[in-house]
């Protein structure tokens, strides 16, 4: 697993070093920009990288969306330079509801949400989605949209059942450590529909309570990597080699 590709397929990034060192490591992030101004950043960090350093294989896998903490600001317009940007890039998300640490009306939320997803299946778009605590109406709402979607740390112990007869992938990260049901959810979702994820290295920080680096983000993944082995009793070698092959499946490699 030292030298085998990694794909760390929802985090965030805020500056060059980090993107440098996932190449380093032989991790390949899906990052995701949550406006145009992020997404322009982090555009031009990889174009310095292609300038700068040689790696064997430096493609921007890029998400954007309008994440529900956000909704308000697009609430009567998501803007023409939000579609001309998910034409660039494979995905669009996080996008969905937050019934937990966001005080947008619910209402605002879903219309946005809605918006995201109607630009997603114009140009065939994957999504990632974010769920927490509105994991009802968020499945209520994609059972129509013929796409592929990502469930982003699914931490809920209902609806799984649905949202895997739906045909969703689910991003496992370090939780899979400590969440019970995180854990059951690995146990229970098909192995062709597991993804792994950091969501970035402020997310880590906050799960365990301590700093970190970006040279910690192949280790935290060969940790989920590893956790994932025990709890399906497949080989690390499997799950690693189902994984990438999933990635890569939904970013059309």
């Amino acid at each position: 697993m030292e030298n085998r590709k990694i794909y760390d397929f929802h985090t965030h990034v805020k500056n060059l070093e980090t993107i440098e060192k996932y190449y380093e490591s032989n991790v390949i992030p899906v990052i995701n920009c949550q406006n145009a101004d992020e997404f322009n950043r982090i555009s031009a960090m990889f174009e310095k990288i292609k300038d700068n350093r040689d790696f064997d294989e430096v493609i921007p896998f890029l998400s954007i969306g309008i994440h529900p903490q956000d909704s308000w600001k697009y609430k009567n317009d998501i803007g023409n330079i939000y579609e001309e940007i998910i034409k660039q890039v494979p995905l669009v998300g996080e996008v969905g509801m937050d019934g937990c640490w966001c005080d947008v009306s619910f209402d605002v939320q879903e219309k946005v949400f809605r918006k995201s997803l109607e630009l997603a299946q114009k140009y065939n778009k994957a999504v990632i989605l974010h769920t927490k605590s509105m994991e009802k109406r968020i499945y209520d709402i994609i059972k129509d949209y013929d796409l592929d979607f990502i469930v982003h740390w699914y931490s809920c112990k209902d609806y799984i059942k649905e949202f895997i007869e739906k045909g969703c992938y689910f991003t496992i990260g370090p939780a899979v450590l400590i969440d019970d049901n995180v854990r059951d959810l690995v146990k229970r979702a098909p192995i062709d529909r597991l993804l792994l994820e950091t969501d970035g290295i402020e997310a880590l920080e906050w799960l365990f309570e301590k700093n970190y680096r970006p040279e910690d983000i192949r280790p935290s993944l060969q940790a989920v990597c590893e956790e994932i082995s025990l709890l399906r009793n497949m080989s690390e070698d499997e799950i690693l080699q189902n994984l990438q092959k999933n990635s890569e499946r939904l970013l059309k490699i």
